[in-house]
């Protein structure tokens, strides 16, 4: 227990330890580069690490965040003091350093995202924050020296917001990239190897001839070019130690007045220093970072153009498998992009004669005409995507017209694709064909309505048409047959159902053949028929058509037997409508004329006197 408590305080208080050293180096480091006669340091590493202390505290608990803060402040002022500066100095370095680091820290912090050194934006906030803490230190060194009167504050405040903002941005750029890097044993190419032997000697020859066998003359521009050449060839993290390196040979340099620096007045000396520091950083980090950034949008766009392929071959499997499926997809403007097999073999066009029309030319023109009708739009593309809203689908049942103008009846689907600015993107129709299920609807219609053994409509469709027939304006002249067979149930008797049937079969055949074409003939009971007649001429039409059929009725039956059976008559009413009858006035009108003619002796046509107008 004793080792496990032991252990985790141990592990607390390592950063606080490396902190903690490192923080005392740099600050003695820093005083050993003041220029001569003052307290401005030359570099003040010290800065670097304290941004870096101060990220490591925003993610400490309380209790441990202030007792780094205070051992931060107890090192900046002993350390201050221990070389060379008086004791309010060295209070207010803790001061200044605090505040630099404290605002630092605040703006990187800004929303919670990890501080980190992988793009341009990430440099954009590091030099803003850098930026922002170094004036805050700057404005408070200045006013400590100006209170004792003993520097020039515009220069002082230059001097320490230069230094600081410098120092503080190599130094935290550094650890951030190294943070971030992967090592790895590279592994060049011999041309590889060449170019950075090449890189190498030219870079060492241009500092070394700028900055330390110099007679002083004006050429510090001239380590630009192989910094950008760095920048441009080589990874960010080797730029970042590249920046370490030369940021430390020019202010190595300078301390010994070497180089192109030398015979300057030793505060314009330091500041000169520190800014072409902070210049090749800025280019360096610059070029580096949007390098960076490039090959990483090149690589995405890559990966990204790998899907798409991966995508597109996908799709098309995809659609060549649905080769049941008609898929038309089009663009906005409804110009066909995508016409599959499917497509191809449903209506016989090929993808190639497809592309760039629209499907309305594949839909029969009456029914979009009578949709267009109803939506109050002009016939066309609209028509199909006028229910169509982004995120659902419109499902409704068309007729494709083949190549071959035949028709097809499918049930089609049509959906938007992906909403860009606002609008879709397209629009994907899929197409089944549902020619089975319309047979058997019509079939299953059929049997609701048609009487399974002859064919015939049942007594619910000669309802259903006698109630429109009576419904029409101006209505027709209508006039109904009821016949009952007499003798059939002889036959049953007799010969058995089988030969019954085949009887009212040829019932059925030869009231079609006695009666129009428009009239409807129906079996409404076992052996119960039914004429609808519409737009009779007279009375003795009607009474004719009867008779007409009462005759056919009455001739011989052949059976399967070989006999013919001549037992069977009809007892026939008939009905006219009047204005005011309905149609169950008129069926019982019928049925009940039809009952007075097997009452009156059978083989017989009853009318009534005047035409049906029961209520």
């Amino acid at each position: 227990m004793e080792r496990t408590v032991a252990g985790r305080l141990a592990r607390a208080a390592l950063p606080a330890v490396a902190f903690g050293v490192a923080f005392t180096l740099s600050i003695l480091i820093g005083r050993a580069t003041r220029v001569e006669g003052s307290e401005v340091s030359l570099v003040w590493p010290a800065a670097a690490v304290a941004v870096l202390w101060g990220l490591h505290i925003r993610t400490l608990p309380r209790a441990a965040a202030v007792a780094h803060a205070a051992l931060f402040a107890l090192l900046t002022l002993v350390v201050t003091r221990v070389t060379g500066a008086a004791w309010d100095l060295s209070a207010w370095f803790v001061l200044v350093n605090a505040g630099l680091a404290g605002v630092a820290t605040a703006v990187l912090g800004r929303g919670g995202g990890p501080v980190a050194l992988r793009d341009p934006t990430d440099l954009r906030r590091l030099v803003v924050a850098v930026g922002a803490g170094t004036l805050v230190a700057a404005a408070l060194a200045t006013a400590f020296f100006v209170h004792a009167g003993q520097e020039d504050p515009p220069r002082t405040f230059a001097l320490f917001a230069v230094r600081n903002g410098v120092t503080a941005l190599a130094g935290v750029a550094l650890v951030m990239r190294l943070k971030e890097a992967t090592w790895r044993w590279p592994r060049p190419s011999p041309a590889q190897l060449l170019e950075g032997l090449v890189c190498l000697v030219v870079t060492v020859a241009i500092f070394g001839r700028v900055y330390w066998f110099n007679p002083g003359l004006p050429t510090a521009f001239a380590v630009m070019l192989p910094a950008m050449w760095i920048a441009l060839r080589y990874p960010t993290t080797t730029s970042t130690l590249f920046l370490s390196a030369a940021g430390a040979s020019i202010v190595w340099a300078t301390l010994l007045d070497r180089g192109a620096l030398t015979g300057i007045e030793p505060h314009v000396q330091a500041l000169l220093a520190q800014g072409m520091v902070g210049s090749l950083t800025m280019v360096v980090l610059s070029l580096a970072l949007f390098r960076d950034s490039r090959d990483g949008l090149i690589v995405q766009l890559e990966a990204a153009r790998r899907r798409a392929g991966e995508e597109a071959g996908l799709l098309a499997d995809v659609l060549g498998a649905a080769s049941e499926l008609s898929i038309i997809g089009t663009d906005p403007e409804g110009r066909i992009t995508v016409f599959n097999v499917g497509a191809e073999r449903m209506l016989g066009w090929s993808c190639a004669a497809m592309i760039g029309q629209t499907p309305a030319v594949l839909h029969d023109p009456r029914e979009l005409a009578d949709r267009a009708d109803q939506l109050g739009i002009e016939p066309g593309f609209e028509v199909l995507i006028h229910d169509v809203a982004p995120g659902s689908s419109d499902e409704r049942e068309w007729t494709y017209v083949r190549r071959d103008g035949s028709t097809l009846p499918v049930s089609l689907t049509v959906s938007a694709m992906r909403i860009v600015d606002g609008r879709p993107s397209g629009y994907i129709g899929i197409a089944t064909d549902i020619t089975a299920r319309k047979q058997s609807e019509a079939e299953l219609h059929h049997l609701a309505s048609h009487d399974p053994l002859t064919g015939l409509a049942n007594r619910t469709l000669l309802t259903h048409r006698l109630e429109e027939a009576l419904t029409r304006r101006p209505a027709p002249r209508i006039g109904l047959i009821f016949l009952d067979l007499d003798g059939f149930k002889q036959v049953n008797d007799s010969w058995g159902h089988s030969e019954g049937d085949g009887v009212l079969i040829r019932v059925a055949e030869r009231l079609r053949a006695a009666v129009r074409p428009d009239d409807t003939v129906a079996r409404i009971g076992g052996d119960e028929f039914a004429v609808l007649c519409l737009g009779v001429g007279s009375r003795n039409d009607l009474e004719a058509l009867a008779e007409r059929i009462r005759l056919e009725v009455r001739q011989p039956y052949p059976l399967e037997s070989g006999e013919q059976f001549t037992g069977i008559s009809g007892s026939i009413g008939v009905a006219l409508a009047d204005r005011g009858c309905t149609a169950t006035t008129l069926l019982k009108h019928a049925d009940h004329l039809m009952y007075r003619s097997k009452q009156g002796g059978k083989d017989c046509v009853t009318l009534d006197g005047e035409p049906a107008t029961l209520t």
